[in-house]
């Protein structure tokens, strides 16, 4: 019989870790990555920690043992070889006699992964890599769930039998726009992710978003035994001698979401159409592009930004009455636009600022909001005692008028520019004179 009965603990049982509360030991952890962005350093730098009394990765410790490498994708092993003489410079403490490079030539068959087994019980290491999944398993349609899970099985078996965390390492295939590595997942079926424990993801960061430092971010996309750690960034650090190198954790920046990327973009490309705008296909078609987005995410990023009127639809004179989208006529000519910053980032702030307090012209006026950040609780009135340009008007009638509903009206050049009613109800209109 296949199904066995088993007994629930008096205790929670505890969990054995190679790295804490990251690689479990015992099972299987997969790690993937487009080829060239730095699986094999990565593995590599692991390894010399495990072979170091004290190892510690991205401020974790690494349990000390033997680690064994199991290189399918090189014959030779150059990479490996390479990069742990590299790491192992840097840390004089380890020791080389605990590590074990294999290659795998021909591929791993089930009998090959049984005899590693009973070899590996005599003197079980802490960890074990197997590099990479289509290499290591000829023949194998990673298409398929079910060629995919029998050497998946195999593999945790392995790990099981010789309490050593068994990292898999994987490739990636190709990305869809705005697509992640980390939303794509290892090459093929997802049966990848159904036994391991534990799996990663691996993007080396654009050297103009990290100062040209070489950063390399490492996402848990499945943790099953402790909370989901927050994406983890690591730096490669030369030595002076320049033959040695290390890993040192590195502070992430913060990303815009897609949808914010989206947004910027469009406000871009209808800033450069000016007056003639773009049609809604176009537009689109080519914030995918720039953007490296999806439709969908375009999509969703053009409703918002026309649901808080900062994009217009206007049809065009001529045969057919084309319709085309646009910064609202008041917008287009601000330099906030063409600089390519972001209003949407605090339109309140944005819409309540007189034209001077936004790159246009005449003498720059207090703004009001800010005079009421830097009041001292329960004080008002103007500003330094200066008075403020920016006044309050009567009421509007209950129902406003067409210009109070456009985002901001030029009335005859120069004469004032008016602003919505505020969503609070306490302001119906506010006059800026220049």
């Amino acid at each position: 019989m296949a199904v066995k009965r088993l007994s629930l603990p008096q205790e929670p049982p505890v969990v054995e870790w190679f790295v804490d509360e990251l690689i479990p030991a015992g099972y299987v952890s997969v790690l993937f990555a487009r080829q060239g962005e730095g699986k094999t350093r990565l593995v590599a730098f692991l390894a010399v920690q495990a072979l170091r009394p004290q190892g510690s990765f991205a401020k974790r410790p690494v349990r000390r043992g033997r680690v064994l490498v199991l290189d399918a994708d090189d014959p030779g092993g150059l990479g490996y070889a390479l990069w742990l003489h590299r790491f192992l410079r840097a840390y004089e403490d380890a020791d080389k006699g605990l590590l074990d490079l294999r290659a795998v030539e021909g591929g791993l068959t089930p009998e090959d992964v049984r005899a590693l087994e009973e070899e590996l019980r005599q003197d079980p290491p802490v960890l074990i890599v197997v590099d990479a999944f289509s290499s290591a398993f000829l023949g194998v349609d990673v298409i398929k769930p079910q060629q995919v899970h029998a050497p998946i099985r195999a593999l945790t078996s392995l790990a099981q039998a010789t309490g050593a965390a068994l990292l898999l390492v994987d490739h990636v295939g190709k990305l869809a726009p705005g697509q992640t590595v980390a939303e794509k997942g290892p090459l093929g079926s997802t049966a990848k992710l159904f036994s391991p424990r534990a799996a990663f993801a691996l993007d080396r960061l654009p050297p103009k978003e990290v100062e040209g430092r070489d950063v390399v971010k490492l996402t848990c996309v499945k943790q099953s035994y402790a909370p989901l750690p927050p994406p983890i960034g690591l730096e490669l650090v030369w030595l002076s001698d320049g033959g040695g190198a290390y890993f040192k954790p590195y502070p992430l920046p913060e990303a815009a979401t897609l949808e914010e990327k989206a947004e910027k973009v469009i406000l871009e490309l209808l800033a450069e159409a000016g007056e003639e705008g773009l049609p809604r296909k176009e537009l689109l078609g080519e914030v995918v592009r720039r953007g490296n987005v999806s439709e969908r995410t375009a999509m969703r990023a053009l409703s918002g930004l026309r649901g808080r009127g900062l994009v217009e639809e206007t049809e065009l004179p001529g045969r057919g009455a084309p319709k085309v989208l646009r910064l609202p006529r008041s917008n287009l000519s601000m330099p906030l636009a063409q600089n390519r910053e972001n209003p949407v980032q605090d339109a309140k702030r944005f819409c309540a600022k007189g034209l001077a307090q936004n790159g246009g012209l005449g003498t720059k006026s207090p703004d009001p909001l800010e005079a009421e950040e830097q009041a001292p609780n329960g004080a008002g009135g103007p500003v330094g005692g200066k008075e403020n340009a920016v006044q309050r008007a009567e009421p509007a009638p209950a129902t406003p008028s067409r210009e109070s509903e456009e985002l901001l009206t030029l009335e005859g050049g120069l004469g004032g520019r008016r602003l919505p009613p505020s969503s609070t109800g306490e302001v119906n209109d506010l006059e800026v004179e220049l």
